[in-house]
């Protein structure tokens, strides 16, 4: 079972808007995940296995999202995720930058 919540180690006021899932040998973003997905700002679910981002679909307050070593490749897709202003997928499998970064510019607006 992955907590919800207080694994970042922060319990401040908008600590319920923190999720760390990093480190967790992962292959799949875990069911828990949807319970939180309206209002959670910050992931991350780096050092894992993942690579499909379809579940964060509904994580559309998200600003920052790490998803470093990872199994992300050049054709994973990000869904549309409005507010996310800082992504990092270092240590991940994509080799052609360039489509992938056309992708993330429809799907992430405000990405800086």
């Amino acid at each position: 079972q992955v907590p919800l919540f207080g694994t970042t180690g922060d319990s401040g006021p908008d600590a319920d808007q923190r999720l760390s899932i990093a480190f967790l040998d992962l292959s799949v973003f875990p069911a828990t995940l949807q319970s939180c997905a309206s209002t959670l700002k910050s992931l991350d679910a780096s050092h894992n296995h993942l690579n499909n981002l379809l579940a964060l679909t509904r994580c559309t307050q998200l600003v920052t999202l790490v998803l470093d070593s990872n199994l992300f490749e050049d054709n994973c897709r990000m869904p549309h995720l409005p507010n996310l202003r800082y992504l990092s997928m270092n240590a991940n499998r994509i080799a052609n930058l360039d489509p992938f970064i056309v992708m993330l510019r429809g799907s992430c607006p405000c990405l800086e």
